[in-house]
């Protein structure tokens, strides 16, 4: 232990119980303050469009426990969030996989740098529900469409994440790691993947919510399942409370997403935090 690292050990505060409690109550407070704001702005002026908390919860109650509500038994709510779960991590691992090569080959080539950046900088730019047609022409609505389309739009944030990262690594590390003898792919997963590890995260942080927005948006047009096919089958059905369900069954992915990657980011990433 680093006397830096004892004398901040020295002065954090212990955490009792009392203070998970506040901490938990100061979480909470805000959400139930706005749900029972909204309960009785719906129960004083009635909005078709928008449903009080008591119905969504009535019917998301039902969803989640009997399957039934607006599906048949044989298609209960886990049926068709593993659908979208399954395209965004297929995709957001495809994704991220040609992100981190082409990004590593970028910040280690200057020549292979400057004469690609700009091409993808260029697609960059491109919103990606812009090129989704063109997904759809080529592989039609079939699964594979896509996870191509998730893999092909995160790839482009994760790639110049990695190679900012990787052209940012400090010379005299490489320097070190030539002096060692080793050998380049020694070098760049000893070192340069290591050293580039916190910007890289950063890109696949990003690129995890992107995954789930890109595969809902997928299923609104060319879908016969999934959690995005199921929120526009209810609006347009002006089935609004299934459609507050779904995306409530949505907001609970999302959530237990983030506390992954934060958790993920807390075992790989915690020397980088305890240094900050």
């Amino acid at each position: 232990m680093t006397e830096t690292t004892a004398i901040r050990a020295a002065i954090r505060p212990r955490r009792g119980v009392g203070w998970w409690l506040s901490r938990i109550a100061m979480s909470v407070a805000l959400p139930i303050v706005l749900l029972l704001a909204w309960q009785i702005a719906g129960s004083i002026m009635p909005n078709p469009f928008i449903p009080t908390p008591q119905k969504i919860g009535e019917y998301a109650g039902r969803l989640f426990f009997t399957g039934g509500a607006y599906l048949s038994p044989d298609k209960a709510w886990l049926g068709q969030a593993l659908p979208t779960i399954g395209r965004a991590l297929l995709g957001f691992v495809l994704g991220a996989a040609w992100g981190v090569f082409l990004g590593t080959c970028m910040g280690l080539s200057r020549v292979f740098r400057y004469s690609t950046s700009w091409v993808f900088e260029f697609l960059r730019a491109i919103p990606a529900t812009a090129v989704l047609p063109i997904f759809i022409l080529f592989l039609g609505g079939s699964d594979a469409m896509r996870v191509a389309f998730i893999a092909y739009s995160l790839s482009l944030y994760v790639l110049i994440n990695t190679a900012n990262g990787v052209g940012a690594v400090d010379p005299s590390l490489l320097m070190m790691g030539r002096s060692f003898r080793l050998s380049r792919a020694a070098v760049v997963f000893r070192i340069v993947l290591p050293a580039a590890l916190p910007q890289i995260y950063a890109g696949l942080r990003i690129g995890t919510i992107g995954a789930t927005i890109l595969a809902i948006v997928s299923e609104f047009f060319v879908a016969d399942n999934g959690i995005g096919f199921q929120i526009r089958a209810t609006a347009t059905s002006f089935n609004l409370p299934a459609m507050w369900s779904w995306l409530l069954v949505l907001s609970v992915f999302g959530l237990l997403l983030n506390l992954a990657v934060e958790g993920v980011e807390r075992r790989v990433l915690g020397w980088h935090r305890r240094s900050h």
